[in-house]
């Protein structure tokens, strides 16, 4: 008996040994104590002892990462304070637990550099026009206090500075004066362009073009590259739409193309759009900030149990005849033979009972610390619990047109336990915003069919914590408490005799769970100073083929300049042809279609046109283009185009008539355009693109108008 005693001794202690070491249970214990540095040696003792464990090897992987987090965030809470030399030595205890993280030791540097929080970027790509002027940086006087020819003005420019300058067939001369003394040869020439309407090409080092400037001139002669930007953080065809419509002009869109595979967007656009595209890639092509979440998730549960009194086996008294004649295994009961006047023949079935004196006392606690890490507006989830099956039974006919009387039974599983929904939103003070989602589920008893209940506890709410604070939430408290008396009927509620012929059972469960989150910031937003100033767009008219800015007009500052535009109001060229939309402002809700008359007004004959209407695809749509009256009137047969594009925001019209030497002139209305709005904003319909030509041939110049819509 001895040997066998020793020997299960033996086998309990190897089979302990056999499971977790006391250096990683005492390492655990330190663990949800937060307890980081006495953790770390107990897990190092583990490992030592057992270095094949790769629990061991996960387990002080995870605590070095929790020290070296609860470090970086004492560090932060230091420099905020101005205590650097501190700040740096919790800055090298972080790093020391996580010397392979690349960003710690950048923000490390940043710390000793009392630098910018932003890391250094490179300036951005000055483009170059492929050829440039020969033309020196002299300052040149020249005067024309009294009004002379035009085309006089830019020759005298030109010869001044040694460039040969011509003229396309389109160009106007007019009298005119001007003083452009102290400027530089391309300063003076980008000032005489922008005073007069008209806009140059340079043709090589020693000759310029002058050009009147309108939209099919600009067409035809406006510089344009091409590029290529390659995006790390966004996806280029989310971001298509926003680069369009922040870099088209009034009278052109931008072509831009985009690549899934690399993850490119190509533009093709003048110069300056380029640099203004670059530009504003820069500030959206951003890494996402990061946020490491600890959860520590504790859940309390007591049962109590009382049962106390007799306990029936049965709850009735039977009486059963078991003489001749008795009833057979079928259930029927013959009549030869019966004989009910004796006792003999009856037997009788007394319950038993039981003297019940069971009280349990339980006690349940779970703890979770998990560590959840995610990106700024992305969802994180944490699920711990079971799946439970749900039966669900449904109805089918055996054969096609029968009666549904075949029952199919499936499995619906549910989840139960505890789940943690949060979505993390970084601010540029430092603090987190977490959507937080908790849900508790947990069997509840039984039901209808003995099926399982489900009782569920949810708090859903959104709280903005400071990076390192500790949010505590409790309360979800749940008291059960069940009383049962069960007895003889009648005898029961008797005050000492009841007690004793009958069965009290009593049942209490509490429950409570206790959740603390606590945010820490792995990567803030990189948001840097030169974010917030503004971009300045640069003038759509006037300028020269590289496309000058604000900057490159003398005498008048960028601030100046953007205020004298907004101020001045559109001026209309006496004589010219007019493209109108109507009605120039519209407001409505999403689930109304409304249309907008596209109306020309022709000073002069026009035998051809083709119009390009641009639209914010994101906000409204267009669905559908109906002819107007100038189109009846351009004879028997006349060429109509027309080309939707909602995906790039665009439609094509054209037309022509079918005479020779005749073309329309006077007003009418060209198309109706019927839009359907598909999301809340506002959106500004216009002309970004207008041609058209006389019987002869001739360019008809035109002038566009736009409408502004705005949906509910």
């Amino acid at each position: 008996m001895r040997k066998t005693i020793g020997i299960c001794l033996l086998l309990t202690a190897f089979w302990g040994c056999a499971t977790f070491s006391r250096s990683y249970r005492l390492g655990n214990d330190a663990y949800v104590n937060r307890d980081w540095e006495a953790a770390i040696e107990y897990y190092e003792k583990a490992v030592l002892e057992n270095p094949a464990n790769s629990v061991y090897r996960l387990a002080l992987t995870r605590a070095r990462l929790a020290a070296s987090h609860s470090y970086v965030a004492e560090a932060r809470k230091l420099v905020r304070e101005g205590k650097r030399e501190d700040a740096l030595a919790a800055y090298e205890r972080a790093l020391d637990y996580d010397p392979r993280n690349y960003w710690l030791s950048q923000e490390i540097q940043r710390v000793r550099d009392d630098a910018s929080p932003a890391e250094a970027r490179p300036e951005p790509l000055k483009i170059e026009p492929p050829v440039r002027l020969a033309a020196g940086d002299e300052k040149i006087v020249l005067k024309f206090l009294q009004e002379v020819s035009l085309r006089s003005i830019f020759q005298a420019l030109g010869k001044y500075a040694g460039i040969n300058v011509i003229f396309d067939e389109s160009f106007r001369d007019k009298p005119f004066a001007i003083d452009m003394s102290d400027q530089t040869f391309e300063q003076a020439l980008n000032t005489l362009c922008l005073a007069t309407k008209n806009f140059h090409r340079v043709i090589d080092e020693r000759t310029v073009l002058v050009v009147p400037d309108m939209p099919a001139n600009r067409q035809k002669y406006e510089l344009v590259g091409v590029r290529t930007f390659y995006l790390s953080n966004i996806s280029a065809q989310e971001i298509q739409q926003h680069i369009m419509q922040q870099i088209r002009s009034q009278t052109k869109i931008p072509t831009v193309t985009v690549d899934k595979t690399l993850n490119s967007i190509t533009i093709r656009d003048t110069p300056a759009k380029l640099e203004l595209a670059e530009q504003l890639l820069r500030r959206w092509d951003k890494p996402l900030g990061e946020v490491m979440v600890d959860l520590e998730i504790m859940e309390v549960k007591r049962q109590t149990l009382r049962q106390i009194g007799l306990d029936f086996s049965s709850r009735s008294l039977s009486l059963a005849y078991d003489g001749a004649g008795a009833v057979s295994e079928s259930g029927t009961l013959p009549l030869e033979g019966l004989d009910f006047g004796s006792k003999a023949n009856y037997q009788i079935a007394i319950p038993s009972a039981f003297l019940d004196f069971l009280e349990t006392d339980s006690d349940t606690k779970l703890i979770a610390q998990p560590r959840l890490r995610g990106l700024h507006g992305e969802k994180m989830e944490y699920v711990v619990g079971d799946e439970v099956p749900i039966p669900q039974t449904t109805f089918s006919p055996i054969a096609a047109g029968g009666v549904s009387q075949q029952p199919i039974t499936s499995f619906q599983y549910r989840d139960v336990g505890i789940e943690v929904y949060i979505t993390p939103r970084l601010h540029l003070e430092g603090d987190v915003t977490m959507e937080l989602e908790l849900n508790v589920k947990a069997l509840g008893g039984t039901g209808y069919g003995d099926l399982p209940v489900i009782s569920a506890r949810k708090v859903k709410n959104v709280i903005r914590l400071r990076d390192g604070e500790t949010n505590l939430l409790a309360g979800l408290l749940k008291d059960e408490e069940r009383k049962t008396l069960k007895g003889i009927a009648g005898i029961k509620k008797l005050p000492l005799l009841g007690a004793l012929f009958s069965n009290n059972d009593q049942r209490i469960e509490q429950t409570d769970v206790i959740l603390t989150i606590t945010p820490h910031i792995i990567r803030a937003l990189p948001v840097e100073r030169e974010d917030g100033r503004p971009l300045w767009i640069p003038l759509e008219s006037g300028l020269s083929g590289r496309g000058g800015g604000a900057a490159d007009v003398v005498g008048l500052e960028p601030d100046r300049m953007m205020e004298d535009r907004e101020g001045a109001a559109p001026t209309e060229t006496p004589g010219a042809s007019r493209v109108t939309l109507t009605p120039p402002r519209f407001e409505g809700p999403q689930n109304r279609n409304f249309r907008i008359n596209v109306g020309l007004q022709a000073r002069e004959e026009i035998q051809n046109m083709s119009l390009i209407i641009a639209y914010d695809a994101q906000v409204i749509q267009l669905k559908q283009i109906d002819r107007g009256n100038v189109i009846q009137r351009l004879g028997a047969k006349p060429s109509f185009l027309e080309n939707i594009d909602n995906a790039g925001g665009m439609c094509t019209i054209g037309f022509s008539t079918d005479q020779v030497n005749k073309g329309f002139q006077g007003s009418g209305r060209v198309v109706t355009l019927v839009f359907q709005p598909v999301a809340s904003g506002e959106s500004t319909i216009s002309v970004s693109g207008a041609t058209a030509h006389g019987p002869g041939g001739q360019p008809v110049t035109l002038e566009t108008g736009e409408s502004r819509i705005r949906v509910r």
